[in-house]
């Protein structure tokens, strides 16, 4: 078990440098704070780092975008088998930013830094073809040789062997391009790739979401300092702030495909066409991992669903239903057209080659969608082990009135916290913020965290939906 930071203060700048092709700048007497981003739909880490300057760095150095910054900062009450410390190999300068004279002789400024491997992906075409490999061998090659990565790498294994053509591509573009047709051993189709402090992942969320619970989050709205203290000694860590940022979006989801979408390939060279559908109801199975049991919709009837047309048949039914009455039914809302044939990418005739389009696509499409649900921001002190990716829970009180059925016991204790709200959540983007604007090194995070399940059948009124 985890020793848990209970202060924000626990951490110290151990070195921030910046090297310039001239000579070395110690940053640590003149930043004002430093932001440190992950996102997993951001392909790479990036820093921020506010200065007040007065002996005017960007003409001394000079700051010309040829500048990589070094820093390690460590946490001083944490002891787990991760480490303590956010040292994430040196970030290359990408611009300045708002840049104001505050008094004579004093300014600030805003110092960009990207990491190596996006500055190496920014300088680097790819063009070359990979055949009979794994994707996921692919992208370990396309790490290894086309970007020099010196990060850990956490790459899960891919299904199946490709054949594929990398046209002038960044290595980036080609790597999410494979990323969004790799399907896993468990036929789940929903990798990411994206970049974190000290790793370098190519996996899929159902892997992700197959792994434990790194840390127990609680909002109390009303608990002290030293509450919180002892919250993170057993356990739990308390938030300063929770936001809602979404919970829905019935018209986009329905128009992206979310919870319904369908599929016609056409095999050019043996002149066929098939029709494939995609509900949303059967990708909540034991075989597909998602931080909760449920989706987030019930299956009943809308009160529309007597005026929605019939669904369109286009060519012979493939995977999937064309019929229903529910949301995850109609198909037709997003119908996808895709080319295909078996002869491709091959070398000889008697070689053949299928892109399986049907096993991936649709269900792709709906699943990284699901990201996109139940959102919430939360803020809390800094826990220098957290990732995105990392799966958390968070216990979030339900804002309605609760009676007391006498001194000391609810009546209704079921109100206490939303059940909807509550749960398992992925960490999909997260700052790392360091703060030494009160003269001591203040540590705080900012995360996004989304869930894609609820942890109850939904109900209306008290009625579960059991359909």
């Amino acid at each position: 078990m985890a020793k848990y930071q209970t202060l924000a203060s626990d951490v110290r700048v151990d070195f921030l440098e910046l090297i310039t092709p001239l000579q070395v700048f110690d940053l640590k007497p003149i930043f004002v704070s430093m932001n440190i981003y992950e996102d997993m739909f951001g392909d790479s880490l990036t820093v921020d780092i506010l200065i007040n300057d007065s002996i005017n760095l960007p003409y001394h150095g000079p700051i010309l975008g040829e500048e990589y910054l070094n820093f390690e900062i460590s946490t001083k009450s944490i002891e787990t088998e991760k480490g303590v410390s956010l040292l994430p190999g040196p970030m290359y300068t990408v611009s300045i930013t708002n840049r104001h004279i505050t008094k004579d002789r004093q300014q600030l400024y805003m110092l960009h830094f990207t990491s190596e491997q996006d500055i190496v992906n920014s300088n680097t075409t790819l063009s070359r073809s990979f055949r009979n490999k794994k994707i996921s061998t692919i992208v370990t090659e396309i790490l290894d040789t086309h970007l020099g990565s010196d990060n850990t790498q956490d790459i899960e294994e891919t299904k199946g062997l490709e054949n594929i053509v990398i046209p002038n591509w960044k290595p980036f573009k080609a790597i999410n391009w494979l990323a969004k047709r790799a399907i896993n051993n468990n036929d789940v189709a929903n990798y990411l790739f994206w970049e974190t402090i000290d790793y370098t992942h190519f996996i899929s969320l159902d892997k992700i979401l197959s792994r434990d619970i790194v840390q127990k989050f609680v909002l109390n709205t009303i608990s002290s300092d030293s509450k919180k203290q002892d919250a993170a000694a057993a356990g739990f860590m308390e938030l300063d702030s929770l936001g809602i940022v979404s919970q829905f979006n019935i018209t986009r989801n329905i128009k992206n495909g979310y919870y319904s979408s369908k599929l016609i390939t056409h095999d050019i060279i043996k002149k066929s066409i098939k029709q494939n559908n995609l509900s949303l109801t059967s990708l909540y199975t034991d075989e597909i991992n998602h931080t909760d049991e449920y989706m987030p919709i019930s299956t009943s009837e809308p009160y529309y669903s007597d005026m929605v047309d019939d669904r369109v048949n286009f060519a012979p039914q493939g995977l999937g239903i064309n019929e229903g009455n529910n949301i995850q039914s109609f198909s037709d809302s997003k119908i996808i057209f895709y080319p295909k044939h078996d002869k491709l990418y091959s070398s000889v005739s008697s070689e053949s080659y299928n892109n399986n389009v049907e096993q991936w696509l649709l269900q792709r499409n709906s699943l990284i969608q699901g990201l996109n649900q139940i959102k919430l921001i939360i803020t809390f002190p800094g826990i220098s082990y957290l990732r995105t990716g990392d799966k958390v829970s968070i216990t979030v009180p339900s804002p309605e009135r609760v009676i007391e059925q006498k001194a000391g016991k609810i009546k209704d204790p079921e109100k206490l916290n939303d059940e909807y709200l509550s749960g398992v959540y992925l960490i999909t983007s997260l700052k790392h913020t360091i703060d030494y604007n009160s003269g001591s090194p203040k540590y705080s995070m900012t995360a996004e965290l989304t869930k894609d399940a609820l942890g109850d059948v939904p109900s209306y009124g008290g009625i579960k939906d059991e359909s």
